[in-house]
């Protein structure tokens, strides 16, 4: 059918629920985002960094929730395969909540590493009603993945955001402006998304448990679906730990400080950057999991490869650029550090966003095995440089910038596998680095140029700004066209 009705430009609806979905999350993101001022006017950067170890282990532990089986729901062609993945899913996470739960009281109780002792108090509060509450995300977002209802996980992330940061400010009220307050307000935040999903647990997920739940259905889903626990999970597990482990170095060789430092500086930089990745993740995922062989789907990818940089990549370079005196203005003089640390941090987050989307062709053509194979090699190539440049100097700067060169050169590497499992060209790569090179060097050309001639920084930063607003609005009208062009292959 074609996409073009009365000669009349209109969006294909797979392209509608992706821009839904990502209203949604910049939405969600935006809120955080404007309320981090408040918060590091508020919480030390003490309380920042107890926090911020609180949610490294929480992130690296997520992926123990239902051991990934919940990717699975998506794939099924019959709705009693899925509903037999989703109990199992709710079974796995109550034991890891429980398991969780006896640990850490083992840990409160017999610990001898005092600093383990200390944040168990907060690991306790956080991971068995996390792990719980997160099990129930995961399987609701499935299933509005498979029936393709993108504006509930769009009202979902936004009342997540909003609840998230009420709660915690007003947790202030109650247990002081400390880590727990942050910890709580997480939690509640969770709730309120899990209320959002409720319609679709509602409707279809109850009903089809009543209907299809078997144990002899949930152990031939277990078995059927093996490759995701056994592949899938430790890849996650490692992507967590490679985005966390810096966190977990810095605790270990510098002061509270400076992990509260750079804590705000990731968030800032990466957050948005993992949901908004998460959604074109989605989005690709629902459409290409039965559909990759499609002869419109390297015209898709190399739009977006092509075109991302353009459109996005500007914006990472005034980070760059700029990032230093903005979180001094944004968030007060004492966290000019973090935007020193968000400067070395730009160049990896935005090579991770531009190309991580891609995560879900393994999962597709059933070689998790090679991601996890490349997951490995980056964590312990990862961790060993990072650990060298603490111990070489103590200044964290090294370390930060070891493990953005390591984290571009890893994404790079992992693309061109993501590009030749899916049956693409990696010509698409070459062309994506180019393209981005490009983009790199007229932004930096343009302040370079501009800072030669003597501007002040306002002066720099409005030019660096209408600079990357043209290169935005380019990349926009070049995606447009090609859009049209896809029209073509659709008929």
């Amino acid at each position: 059918m074609s996409l073009v009705t009365n000669h009349h430009f209109r969006l294909p609806p797979s392209v509608k629920q992706g821009l839904t979905l990502l209203g949604g999350t910049t939405l969600a993101q935006a809120i955080p985002a404007l309320a981090s001022p408040l918060i590091a006017r508020l919480f030390t950067p003490a309380d920042i960094g107890a926090f911020a170890f609180v949610v490294a282990v929480f992130g690296v532990l997520t992926p123990i929730a239902c051991l990934r089986y919940d990717v699975a729901i998506v794939l099924p062609e019959d709705d009693e395969d899925a509903t037999h993945l989703t109990a199992l899913c709710f079974l796995i996470s109550t034991g890891a909540a429980l398991l969780s739960l006896v640990t850490l009281l083992l840990v409160w109780r017999l610990g001898t590493w005092t600093e383990i002792r200390t944040a168990a108090p907060l690991l306790l509060a956080m991971l068995p009603l996390g792990i719980l509450l997160l099990s129930f995300q995961l399987v609701a977002q499935s299933w509005s993945l498979r029936v393709h209802s993108y504006q509930i996980q769009s009202r979902a992330v936004i009342a997540q955001a909003l609840l998230t940061i009420c709660a915690q400010l007003s947790l202030i009220l109650v247990v002081g402006a400390s880590a727990y307050a942050l910890v709580m307000g997480t939690l509640v935040g969770y709730v309120a998304l899990v209320l959002v999903y409720s319609p679709v647990l509602r409707n279809p997920v109850v009903p089809y448990l009543r209907r299809y739940f078997s144990r002899a259905g949930v152990r031939r889903a277990a078995r059927a679906y093996a490759r995701f626990p056994i592949y899938t999970g430790p890849y996650a597990v490692l992507c967590q730990m490679s985005v966390r482990i810096v966190v977990i170095a810095l605790a270990m060789f510098t002061s509270a400080r400076i992990v509260g430092q750079y804590a705000v500086a990731q968030r800032v930089i990466f957050l948005p950057v993992a949901t908004l990745m998460a959604a074109a993740s989605q989005i690709f995922y629902s459409r290409a999991a039965r559909r990759l062989d499609d002869p419109r789907m390297p015209h898709m990818v190399r739009t977006v490869l092509l075109l991302g940089p353009l459109v996005v990549g500007p914006f990472f370079v005034l980070v760059m650029l700029f990032a230093e005196p903005v979180f001094g203005v944004v968030f007060g003089h004492p966290w000019r550090q973090a935007g020193h640390f968000a400067a070395i941090l730009a160049v990896p987050s935005m090579v991770r966003t531009l190309t991580a989307w891609l995560d879900r062709t393994f999962d597709i053509r059933g070689r998790q095995g090679l991601p996890l194979a490349l997951e490995v090699v980056y964590v312990v190539i990862g961790c060993v440089a990072i650990y060298i440049a603490l111990r070489i100097s103590p200044d964290p700067d090294l370390a930060i910038i070891v493990y953005s060169a390591v984290t571009v050169a890893f994404y790079l590497v992992w693309m061109i596998c993501a590009l030749l499992v899916a049956g693409f060209s990696s010509r698409l790569g070459a062309q994506f680095v180019v393209a981005t090179a490009a983009m790199m060097g007229l932004m930096l050309g343009g302040d370079s140029l501009v800072t030669w001639l003597g501007a002040t920084d306002s002066v720099r930063f409005c030019c660096a700004l209408s600079l990357a607003v043209m290169l935005c609005a380019t990349g926009l009208w070049l995606g447009r066209e090609r859009m049209r062009a896809m029209q073509q292959l659709a008929r």
